[in-house]
């Protein structure tokens, strides 16, 4: 059985028909309070301290907002909020997205997204914002890569300290990407034919983040690359995570700050920049 898309066109859920999902929207009670459990336990929180609640879901919902789910059977398996932003009728902020532990790999990601793309273009809404850490590979790879998004600034510490299992103890940097729904789904073509073959401003010597923004002075295109798991590194080794933190908030941050623009990410973990004509 193919993904159900309750009252979206067809044109908006391509690539997301998973045997079994359901997408739509969220409106009971008992939905509101399933969403929070969900987010808390993404986020590794008490269901006290998710980054939402039943009765702020209620609320946007009931305002009009992009409040949402991903079910397989009875079971919710995925959640994403967003709310309109100027201009109030052209865009939207999406605020936070998560899918259960035990479902990650299996879809529900660009399932949900392209659920939220589709609403969004059936009420001519064309540009969606959201943030995520830039540090984290696969998410940077499917944002950047997997939909197409781009990246419009580097924000540091944005969120100050969540204290969560997730993103406790650390600077809470996030990069803030624009989808263009006016656009076709998909990444960009391919800027160069080998990505190992562009010099890089910020690589790893033994794990260790090694920097030098110097070379990006005689270059039009160069390369950023991260850890593959940087979670894996938060927890079995905290500082050196911290150290890739700063490392990435002068590269990337530093870079795009002075005109320069990322043109994709590869899943090996490599950002692709090009400076600005």
């Amino acid at each position: 059985m193919s993904a159900k898309v309750h009252g979206m066109p067809r044109e908006g859920v391509a690539g997301a028909g998973a045997a079994g999902m359901e997408l739509r929207m969220l409106h009971l009670p008992s939905e509101m309070v399933a969403a929070t459990e969900l987010v808390a336990g993404v986020w590794q929180v008490d269901v006290e301290r998710a980054h939402v609640n039943p009765g702020l879901l209620t609320a946007l919902a009931h305002a009009g907002n992009y409040v949402a789910g991903g079910f397989l059977g009875d079971e919710l398996m995925a959640v994403c909020v967003g709310f309109f932003h100027p201009p109030f009728d052209r865009a939207l902020h999406s605020h936070l997205a998560g899918v259960r532990l035990d479902a990650i790999g299996q879809g529900w990601g660009h399932a949900i997204k392209s659920h939220q793309r589709a609403w969004c273009l059936e009420r001519g809404v064309t540009r969606v914002t959201w943030t995520y850490d830039p540090l984290v590979a696969r998410n940077a790879y499917f944002n950047l890569h997997k939909l197409g998004c781009t990246i419009d600034n580097y924000l540091l510490d944005f969120y100050g300290d969540l204290g969560d299992g997730v993103n406790g103890g650390q600077r809470s940097d996030r990069a803030l990407v624009v989808w263009d729904l006016e656009r076709p789904v998909g990444p960009r073509p391919s800027v160069v034919a080998d990505i190992d073959t562009l010099t890089a401003v910020l690589w790893a010597d033994d794990e260790q983040p090694v920097l030098d923004l110097e070379r990006a002075r005689s270059l039009q295109i160069c390369r950023i690359d991260i850890p593959s798991d940087i979670e894996k590194m938060r927890r079995v080794a905290p500082d050196l995570a911290a150290r890739w933190r700063v490392a990435l908030g002068h590269a990337l941050g530093g870079l795009l700050a002075e005109g320069w623009s990322v043109s994709d990410f590869d899943r090996r973990g490599h950002y692709t920049l090009m400076r600005s004509s």
